[in-house]
């Protein structure tokens, strides 16, 4: 925003030296008094008209119009809820966005899981659109971008059941207010996903205003999927080593080769049926990662519900630690996965279940903070040796070791290696949703960044 310039007075001193000079003439001092007062008044009208009428001259102080709102709203149809984030943005003189308000509410389950029923997964995406409607004011709907990009729990379906629920949505979205055109309902593509998250917590973190080499590492850990981005700091070595995994982008103006990777199936979610059915894809399932006193507890996935029992234990009611860690290398080691060495000398920040499963272990409070991958394995191993079994989190033991290896052996950090988990950045969600609704708003709903390859996506 242009700042308003404060006008400052000149101030002039009088000489008043002359009053004991015997050489100049004698002054009339009732003269001199008048022409004092009329100099003084002319001065002092001069100034008001000057400054304050418009209709006198030009202006010296001008007040710039206000900004106009503008509003997006995205649609995040994740695999275990969705999401509507609706956002307020103004523009500032040199065309960038500021974020102004947010509006983020969350329903569940996830779109995917309508895959028989997608009238009703219609249905839950039209309660999250009748809380944007609420949010942005009447006279912009009509101006107002709206999106929907389903992630990994619709990347997991058969393509027919994930075509039938985009085609309700589309359909849902021909008869609602917003702006949208053929582009506004689609699965996003996994590269896509990690490229809006990292922009989302670089931008919130005020990282995009000056060297993109100060850009933080982004590590969103989803239901179905995971993804790494970040800008390399040796750009000739990465893109030699992975050259698939790396593009040139456009970003603040500034050309920046940026690496981001998705893994589809290894998502925390994902990663829980692929422990469970090990040995073999049973809907009724003894898994050692978890207590014995865990009978039949159901576990939902994709299109399928399995019926989890706790396997004995050597270690009585306590989950066998050792035995469900080396369960979980297994599983991790059948996805091969980059481990990327410019990962170590990055700052990162995770988020998504990440932080979720930190906070739930007393790692972080509601605010975040870092943590080292080496208290991930001391809190998973104090949650498998609990002995009380608590229903409501069946699978701590579980999630928490498998958070500890994925970044360990998975992603080749050592267990000294701190990181940031955040929920929030200044009262903001971390959302890919918001780096989507900032593009969208600078592009307009061609949406897909790969469209704007060496171009200007940001």
């Amino acid at each position: 925003m242009e700042r308003h310039t404060k006008k400052t007075k000149k101030i002039v001193e009088e000489d008043d030296t002359y009053t004991n000079d015997k050489t100049k003439p004698e002054v009339n001092q009732t003269k001199y008094l008048l022409y004092s007062i009329f100099a003084i008044g002319f001065v002092v009208i001069y100034s008001y008209y000057t400054i304050y009428k418009s209709d006198f001259g030009d202006k010296v102080v001008k007040k710039q119009p206000l900004s106009e709102p503008v509003y997006a709203v995205i649609i995040d149809a994740g695999s275990t809820g969705s999401r509507v984030l609706a956002l307020a943005f103004k523009k500032t003189p040199s065309g960038s966005l500021e974020l102004e308000d947010e509006l983020f509410v969350q329903v569940k389950p996830g779109l995917s899981n309508f895959a028989d029923d997608p009238k009703k997964g219609a249905e839950s995406i039209d309660q999250l659109l009748a809380k944007a409607k609420n949010f942005v004011p009447e006279r912009y709907w009509k101006s107002t971008p709206l999106a929907m990009r389903a992630t990994a729990g619709l990347r997991l379906l058969p393509t027919e059941k994930a075509d039938g629920l985009l085609n309700e949505v589309v359909q849902l979205f021909e008869h609602n207010p917003f702006y949208t055109n053929e582009n506004s309902v689609a699965i996003m593509d996994g590269i896509d996903e990690g490229l809006f998250s990292w922009f989302t917590v670089n931008f919130l973190l005020d990282r995009l205003n000056g060297k993109l080499t100060n850009s933080v590492a982004a590590l969103d850990l989803g239901g179905g999927s995971i993804q790494i981005t970040f800008i390399p700091t040796n750009s000739k070595q990465i893109i030699k080593e992975l050259p698939e995994f790396i593009t040139e982008y456009s970003i603040m103006n500034e050309k920046v080769n940026l690496y981001s990777h998705s893994y589809l199936g290894l998502g925390l979610m994902a990663a829980r049926k692929s422990v469970f059915t090990v040995d073999g894809d049973l809907l009724n399932v003894t898994s050692p990662c978890v207590q014995e006193a865990a009978k039949g507890t159901p576990y939902k996935f994709a299109q399928n519900t399995y019926h989890v029992t706790g396997a004995p234990s050597k270690k009585g009611s306590a989950v066998d630690y050792l035995l469900c860690k080396s369960i979980i290398e297994a599983v991790i080691k059948t996805v091969y996965t980059d481990k990327p060495k410019d990962l170590l000398n990055q700052k990162i920040v995770a988020f998504s279940y990440f932080y979720e499963r930190a906070q739930d272990a007393g790692l972080v409070s509601e605010e975040g903070g870092d943590v080292t991958i080496k208290s991930f394995y001391e809190a998973a191993e104090r949650e498998c040796s609990q002995t009380s079994y608590y229903e409501l989190r069946p699978f701590k033991c579980l999630d928490l070791t498998y958070i500890s290896v994925l970044l360990e052996q998975g992603f080749g950090l050592p267990v000294e290696t701190s990181v940031s988990l955040l929920n929030t950045i200044d009262g903001h969600d971390i959302s890919w949703a918001l780096g989507a609704a900032y593009h969208i708003l600078q592009n307009g709903l061609l949406f897909k960044l790969s469209f704007f390859k060496n171009q200007q996506p940001w």
